[in-house]
């Protein structure tokens, strides 16, 4: 394992998973995953935790932000895993991340932020939502994968 090619690959993750994080709430924005009066799964989890931790529900104001620094500190720190993974095993960036996008949906939004009860599973929403989301995680993938590659041609 060549830990130098591991950093490279995780700074360029950190590269892709801004731009990938940034198309996805650019493509959000266009195509809703939910209602506007709906609380997002990172407001939820924060709301969750700061509750059983101190028990002083989230205030209002501070949701967007709470919201927006979860969003982006795991769309960022997911692109950097994937690209530490990617740099030790080539074959996890096949597809242009398209089987990554698949995998992270059905491990996110697919599966786990439901069993959270912080968001219903995609069957039980709106079909348009349901759509939204699973092609937002397409565009991330895309996106993570084409910004790794371009930022390892840079760096290297």
């Amino acid at each position: 394992m060549d830990n130098n090619k591991i950093l490279k690959g995780i700074a360029a993750g950190i590269v892709g998973g801004i731009a990938a994080t940034a198309v996805k709430t650019w493509w959000e924005s266009k195509h809703p995953v939910r209602s506007e009066s709906t609380e997002t799964p990172p407001v939820l989890l924060a709301s969750k935790i700061k509750a059983s931790l101190v028990d002083v529900p989230l205030k209002e104001e501070n949701k967007p932000m709470v919201g927006d620094t979860i969003h982006w500190a795991f769309g960022t720190s997911t692109g950097a895993i994937y690209a530490a993974l990617a740099a030790n095993s080539p074959v996890i960036a096949s597809g242009l991340g398209l089987p990554f996008s698949l995998g992270f949906y059905a491990l996110t939004h697919g599966s786990t932020i439901p069993m959270m009860g912080l968001e219903p599973y995609p069957v039980n929403v709106r079909m348009d939502y349901a759509w939204n989301e699973f092609a937002g995680h397409l565009l991330y993938g895309v996106t993570l994968d084409m910004v790794r590659r371009a930022t390892l041609v840079v760096i290297e």
